[in-house]
């Protein structure tokens, strides 16, 4: 999917109020979830019914860079202890995740 703008700073901390949809990439929300420089695209949403919530946002900052917020709510498991060897577990797989996520593709021939 490409971009069909020219990244710029905000010219102030609010967002314009002239029609300006033309300066959004196709992706963008628009409407209160596009502002304060950046773009935002509309949330993607992925459930586990009872257990847990990832919440997805492609944003484009005033930089020109791109970047995906990635919001996530877990449910625990019961007590203290389990609950604490629980978060351990979630940091160590979104560490791993993270690392995965972050490398570079490779390319094939």
């Amino acid at each position: 999917m490409s971009i069909r703008i020219r990244p710029r700073p905000a010219a102030s901390p609010t967002w314009p109020t002239t029609n300006d949809d033309h300066l959004h990439p196709d992706w963008c929300a628009r409407g209160h979830a596009c502002g304060l420089g950046e773009h935002r695209a509309q949330p993607v949403t992925l459930r586990v019914p009872g257990h847990g919530v990832v919440v997805l946002t492609r944003v484009l900052a005033a930089d020109g860079s791109q970047h995906a917020e990635i919001r996530t709510r877990i449910s625990l498991a019961a007590g203290d202890t389990n609950a604490r060897t629980h978060l351990m577990r979630i940091v160590t797989e979104f560490d791993a995740a993270l690392r995965r996520m972050v490398r570079p593709q490779r390319r094939t021939p």
